[in-house]
Protein backbone atom coordinates (compact mmCIF):
# COMPACT_ATOMS: atom_id res chain seq x y z
CA UNK A 1 0.00 0.00 0.00
CA UNK A 2 1.28 3.80 -0.71
CA UNK A 3 0.14 6.86 0.59
CA UNK A 4 0.41 10.19 -1.16
CA UNK A 5 2.38 12.48 1.43
CA UNK A 6 1.42 16.40 0.42
CA UNK A 7 3.25 19.65 1.56
CA UNK A 8 1.49 19.70 4.80
CA UNK A 9 2.74 16.63 5.80
CA UNK A 10 6.44 17.28 5.54
CA UNK A 11 6.03 20.31 6.92
CA UNK A 12 4.35 19.49 10.03
CA UNK A 13 7.51 16.16 10.01
CA UNK A 14 9.76 19.20 9.45
CA UNK A 15 9.25 21.63 11.91
CA UNK A 16 8.97 21.37 15.58
CA UNK A 17 7.03 24.50 15.84
CA UNK A 18 3.87 23.33 13.47
CA UNK A 19 0.35 22.97 15.06
CA UNK A 20 0.24 19.14 13.61
CA UNK A 21 3.91 18.27 14.46
CA UNK A 22 3.36 15.53 17.28
CA UNK A 23 0.52 14.06 14.74
CA UNK A 24 2.63 13.84 11.59
CA UNK A 25 5.09 12.29 13.59
CA UNK A 26 3.00 9.47 15.40
CA UNK A 27 1.88 8.51 12.29
CA UNK A 28 4.71 8.41 9.71
CA UNK A 29 5.95 6.52 12.98
CA UNK A 30 3.43 4.09 12.77
CA UNK A 31 2.76 3.69 9.06
CA UNK A 32 6.68 3.12 8.57
CA UNK A 33 6.08 0.50 11.45
CA UNK A 34 3.76 -1.40 8.87
CA UNK A 35 5.94 -0.83 6.10
CA UNK A 36 3.81 1.59 4.35
CA UNK A 37 5.37 3.31 1.99
CA UNK A 38 4.72 7.26 0.34
CA UNK A 39 4.73 8.62 -2.60
CA UNK A 40 4.89 11.97 -3.22
CA UNK A 41 5.83 14.59 -6.05
CA UNK A 42 8.82 16.83 -7.33
CA UNK A 43 6.02 19.45 -7.38
CA UNK A 44 5.23 18.63 -3.37
CA UNK A 45 9.02 18.40 -2.51
CA UNK A 46 9.16 21.90 -4.05
CA UNK A 47 6.70 23.43 -2.39
CA UNK A 48 7.87 21.96 1.12
CA UNK A 49 11.18 23.18 0.35
CA UNK A 50 10.18 26.76 -0.81
CA UNK A 51 7.78 26.89 2.12
CA UNK A 52 10.85 25.43 4.58
CA UNK A 53 13.60 28.01 3.74
CA UNK A 54 10.94 31.03 3.74
CA UNK A 55 9.13 30.09 7.18
CA UNK A 56 12.14 27.93 8.54
CA UNK A 57 15.41 27.87 7.76
CA UNK A 58 17.47 27.40 4.42
CA UNK A 59 19.50 24.55 6.52
CA UNK A 60 16.17 22.69 7.41
CA UNK A 61 15.04 22.88 3.56
CA UNK A 62 18.38 21.58 2.74
CA UNK A 63 18.11 19.04 5.57
CA UNK A 64 14.44 17.98 4.78
CA UNK A 65 15.53 17.41 1.24
CA UNK A 66 18.13 14.90 2.22
CA UNK A 67 16.44 13.08 4.72
CA UNK A 68 13.23 12.52 2.08
CA UNK A 69 16.03 11.09 0.15
CA UNK A 70 17.81 8.86 2.28
CA UNK A 71 14.75 7.73 3.95
CA UNK A 72 13.71 4.70 1.62
CA UNK A 73 9.91 5.35 2.64
CA UNK A 74 8.94 8.16 -0.06
CA UNK A 75 9.12 7.80 -3.71
CA UNK A 76 9.34 11.20 -5.58
CA UNK A 77 7.76 11.07 -8.72
CA UNK A 78 8.10 13.52 -11.37
CA UNK A 79 4.96 15.26 -12.94
CA UNK A 80 4.72 14.58 -16.60
CA UNK A 81 3.51 16.46 -18.94
CA UNK A 82 0.38 14.60 -19.43
CA UNK A 83 -0.23 14.57 -15.23
CA UNK A 84 0.20 18.27 -15.96
CA UNK A 85 -2.34 18.96 -18.10
CA UNK A 86 -4.91 16.85 -16.58
CA UNK A 87 -4.27 18.76 -13.48
CA UNK A 88 -4.83 22.11 -15.10
CA UNK A 89 -8.16 20.77 -15.90
CA UNK A 90 -8.53 19.77 -12.61
CA UNK A 91 -7.66 23.40 -12.05
CA UNK A 92 -9.85 25.06 -14.23
CA UNK A 93 -12.93 22.87 -13.58
CA UNK A 94 -12.61 23.40 -9.43
CA UNK A 95 -12.17 27.55 -9.45
CA UNK A 96 -14.45 27.41 -6.53
CA UNK A 97 -12.57 25.02 -3.74
CA UNK A 98 -9.42 26.66 -4.01
CA UNK A 99 -7.27 24.08 -4.86
CA UNK A 100 -3.73 25.59 -5.47
CA UNK A 101 -2.29 23.91 -8.66
CA UNK A 102 0.01 21.81 -7.00
CA UNK A 103 -2.91 20.14 -5.14
CA UNK A 104 -4.36 19.54 -8.81
CA UNK A 105 -1.01 17.91 -9.51
CA UNK A 106 -1.51 15.54 -6.45
CA UNK A 107 -4.85 14.63 -7.19
CA UNK A 108 -4.00 14.12 -10.97
CA UNK A 109 -0.94 11.88 -9.82
CA UNK A 110 -3.02 10.07 -7.04
CA UNK A 111 -5.71 9.08 -9.72
CA UNK A 112 -3.42 7.83 -12.32
CA UNK A 113 -1.51 5.44 -9.62
CA UNK A 114 -4.65 4.61 -8.32
CA UNK A 115 -3.69 5.67 -4.86
CA UNK A 116 -6.74 6.70 -2.49
CA UNK A 117 -4.98 7.82 0.68
CA UNK A 118 -2.97 10.98 1.65
CA UNK A 119 -0.82 12.05 4.41
CA UNK A 120 -2.33 15.35 4.52
CA UNK A 121 -3.86 18.04 6.60
CA UNK A 122 -4.99 20.10 3.49
CA UNK A 123 -9.06 19.44 3.29
CA UNK A 124 -8.74 19.75 -0.12
CA UNK A 125 -7.96 16.10 -0.21
CA UNK A 126 -11.14 15.38 1.07
CA UNK A 127 -13.10 17.69 -1.61
CA UNK A 128 -11.85 15.58 -4.28
CA UNK A 129 -12.24 12.61 -5.53
CA UNK A 130 -13.42 11.55 -2.34
CA UNK A 131 -9.77 10.68 -1.50
CA UNK A 132 -9.32 9.35 2.41
CA UNK A 133 -6.97 12.33 4.24
CA UNK A 134 -5.11 10.55 7.18
CA UNK A 135 -3.97 10.92 9.66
Amino acid sequence: MKIFADTGAFIALTDKDDANHNKAVLFYKAMKEKGVRFATSNFVVCEAMNYLSAKVSHHMAVVFRDNLKKSGFFEIINVTPSVEDTAFGIFKQYADKGFSFTDCTSFALMRSLKIRKSFAFDRHFEQYDNFTRLP
